[in-house]
């Protein structure tokens, strides 16, 4: 039994060692490593072949962001399983090992996912335990409880009936990809928590936006699956979302709009968003970053945006 591990990168000579040392420790012989070398301009793949030997590489020759990344090692992976790892998390010890034990108890299941640790950019260490709500097709509509790719196992025939990463999106597209598994396969989440997830910096606001447009315009009809207040609601806080990205990046014009979009979508969701409009005049009047900061804080709480 082979598992392939994915791991996108884009110039992360920085950090990559981490993640390759945690994968050293799973225990587990069977094993294949593909990174997918997104046109790095730094020493990254020679890093990772040096860390690792045997060491798998599909290079793009230009950059397309980690989709296409993910997509490039996936056409090399020959396993019965794939695990996901992003360039700057790591694991511990033994989180492969439980998620196969798990996956091969349990055939019916064909994704298993783990709890995770969050170490934020200024050092905290908050805990998000693995939990499993009632419908993950519906809680992936907003996915607020999974936990990211670094933390998934997916059995091979998945793929293969799902497809690879949309590279249309280069926000989103796990989000995408996790939403697709869940409308025709069970996905199940350990309690434990087994991945290491490194806070990194917010994504590109105009890559949010785009792609922010293309999710929302492909999933409109999955959405209305659960009924048309359920679909507003949705769409109300993806907006909200990406409203806190374009704020994290101090643009709080185009932040504001956004917000307002989520308002007047679902108006009882969270009206308490309200009160960002008279911080942003606030921010914008004295020159100060009050909303950024709050924003960053509460962003903790969701998923981070899209890293390679």
């Amino acid at each position: 039994m082979l598992i392939s591990i994915i791991i996108p990168a884009y110039n992360r000579a920085g950090c990559l060692g981490r993640a390759l040392e945690s994968v050293k420790t799973q225990g587990i012989a069977d094993l294949e490593v593909i990174l997918g070398d997104d046109a790095s301009t730094d020493s990254t793949v020679e890093l990772a072949s040096t860390l690792l030997p045997g060491l798998k590489v599909a290079c793009l020759s230009v950059n397309q962001g980690a989709s296409a990344a993910r997509n490039a090692a996936l056409k090399l992976a020959k396993g019965d399983y794939i695990a996901f790892l992003d360039s700057d998390d790591e694991w511990a010890p033994g989180k492969l090992e439980a998620q196969i034990h798990f996956l091969e108890e349990n055939p019916e299941i064909k994704l298993c996912g783990s709890g995770h640790l969050l170490v934020s950019r200024d050092g905290e260490r908050i805990p998000y335990p693995g939990k499993n709500p009632a419908d993950w097709r519906k809680e992936l509509h907003i996915a607020e409880s999974f936990h990211g790719a670094s933390t998934s196992v997916v059995r091979r025939e998945v793929l293969e009936s799902v497809g690879f990463f949309d590279e249309n999106l280069r926000v989103l597209e796990d989000w995408d990809w996790l939403l697709r598994i869940s409308k025709k396969y069970p996905i199940h989440v350990l309690p434990d928590q087994l991945t290491i997830i490194h806070e990194n910096n917010p994504s590109d606001a105009d890559e949010t936006a785009r792609s922010l447009s293309y999710f929302l315009t492909k999933h409109a009809e999955e959405f209305l699956v659960y009924g048309r207040g359920h679909a507003a609601k949705v769409i109300s806080q993806h907006y909200e979302n990406a409203a806190r990205t374009f704020f994290r990046h101090k643009r709080s014009v185009e932040g504001c709009s956004l917000l307002w979009r989520s308002w007047i979508t679902a108006p009882l969701r969270n009206p308490q968003s309200l009160a960002a409009f008279p911080v942003a005049a606030f921010d914008s009047i004295f020159g100060t970053n009050v909303l950024p900061a709050i924003v960053s804080g509460r962003s903790r709480r969701r998923l981070r945006p899209s890293v390679q």
